[in-house]
């Protein structure tokens, strides 16, 4: 018997019955090549999915994986502090940032990030 993911890679092989032959430059070929392995693909996946309108995204080097995971990080502390924030009286708030303004303008930056934390991950390749 065979398990969901074999069955799936199977179905997925039956069903593509055409093939089409394409020649390259040395260079385009080169570029190809390159190009699917900073995509951490098999070259005939990448022009598969180039050819077909979808955007093979690179692999994140290990410094961006580093970086990323720094900012998850700190997204996971912000919504921490806002969290016990929010739970906190308004008179206990003030006095922790003794400034009204300085306070409401905290919490709105806070709450900015928060909200805009997957399209800052997206643009960040993640």
């Amino acid at each position: 018997m065979q398990n969901k993911k074999t069955s799936k890679t199977s179905e997925k092989r039956q069903n593509k019955g055409h093939h089409i032959d394409v020649r390259f430059t040395e260079e385009e070929y080169n570029q190809i090549v390159t190009n699917a392995n900073k995509c951490g693909m098999h070259k005939s996946n990448y022009v598969h999915d180039a050819v077909l309108g979808h955007q093979p995204k690179q692999l994140m080097t290990e410094g961006q994986e580093e970086a990323l995971k720094s900012l998850s990080a700190a997204r996971s502390e912000l919504v921490g502090i806002r969290n016990a924030l929010h739970g906190l009286p308004q008179e206990v708030r003030k006095r922790y940032f003794r400034n009204e303004r300085i306070m409401t303008a905290w919490i709105e930056g806070v709450n900015y990030l928060i909200q805009h934390w997957d399209t800052i991950k997206e643009n960040f390749g993640g």
